[in-house]
């Protein structure tokens, strides 16, 4: 980025990144004490909504930050490895939702979608992990999680190859694997079966989405139920804030800039893509802000529903991990 960008900035300064890993301590900074004549700007992996409820950061909200843009669509997608093989011919076809009610998915060597998270994440409550366990319950679809130490993508990967598991809801895995794995999905060896949200899922380089949106098989209770854990934490990946303060002007001067740069530099786009696997999907300044606000007051209703959510489903599926 920082190669490409002094390029495209008003007056082409010098761009210099550095890494902040104390990212409460960089949040304060940026809403308290940094410049905001556009020479300091935050590149954040999660929006960081929470920060705005905790003391320690002095409750400034993040939507007192000026929002330039996002570079990572962060939709989940529900993918599954070898779907006929582990799930049955019919699952060449189907959807999340069609397996409603079915106590199994009628062949294959599983006959059920096998999923895993990290024991960490499970036993913390990680919301995210949590949306996906419901959605499946309240679907009443044939599933079971399993906990493992770590859960990155290349461990997803080997467990699907080992046949430990088959299933797995990730952000950017749709985008990616056209790239990663360019004869899989074609194949039909990986199939998405639901757009997890929070966000609405894209077509990828190779074909649009296989199948709808899960909320579209919710009612409006588990909708709220279901955003309230997806969303608040997810809505925006690698996003780009200025300063508290800063002017609107040169908050859409810098928002055009990134965009220009992001959406139309062939040569960043394609290194961008080589480091990260996919290629930017830019959202804009004005969806960004909307969306952190909309996000900002869904997070305050979301803490006792994530809780209660918490408590009731370790409760139901991992037992041994509640209060962990």
């Amino acid at each position: 980025m920082a190669a490409f960008m002094s390029q495209y900035i008003p007056g082409n300064p010098r761009v210099v990144f550095t890494n902040q890993p104390n990212k409460p301590l960089e949040y304060l900074y940026a809403a308290t004490e940094a410049p905001t004549d556009g020479t300091y700007v935050s590149w954040n992996s999660t929006p960081q909504l929470a920060f705005g409820f905790e003391e320690d950061t002095k409750y400034i909200k993040r939507s007192t930050f000026q929002a330039l843009g996002s570079t990572i669509d962060p939709t989940r997608s529900w993918m599954t490895y070898d779907p006929t093989g582990n799930l049955g011919a019919d699952a060449a076809t189907k959807c999340l939702a069609d397996f409603s009610g079915m106590s199994s998915t009628g062949g294959g060597e599983h006959g059920q979608f096998l999923l895993a998270d990290e024991i960490s994440d499970i036993s913390e409550g990680n919301p995210t992990f949590l949306a996906s366990v419901y959605a499946s319950e309240q679907l009443d679809i044939p599933f079971k999680y399993f906990a493992f130490d770590t859960v990155d993508t290349n461990a997803v990967k080997t467990m699907w190859a080992r046949g430990d598991i088959n299933s797995t809801v990730r952000s950017s895995l749709w985008y990616r694997f056209p790239v990663e794995h360019p004869d899989w999905i074609p194949s039909g060896l990986m199939r998405s079966y639901a757009g997890m949200g929070p966000g609405t899922l894209r077509a990828n380089a190779q074909t649009e989405p296989h199948c709808p949106d899960i909320r579209d098989a919710l009612n409006d209770e588990q909708d709220n139920v279901f955003n309230s854990m997806m969303g608040p934490t997810n809505y925006a990946s690698k996003s780009l804030w200025l300063p508290p303060g800063t002017s609107d002007e040169i908050a859409d001067a810098m928002s055009a800039a990134f965009e220009k740069a992001l959406t139309t530099d062939e040569d960043l786009i394609s290194k961008y893509a080589g480091v990260a696997g996919e290629e930017p999907g830019w959202m804009d300044r004005k969806a960004l802000g909307d969306a952190t606000k909309e996000n900002e007051a869904l997070l305050q209703g979301s803490a006792a529903i994530i809780e209660e959510q918490k408590n009731r489903l370790l409760s139901k599926f991992f037992p041994q991990y509640l209060g962990g």
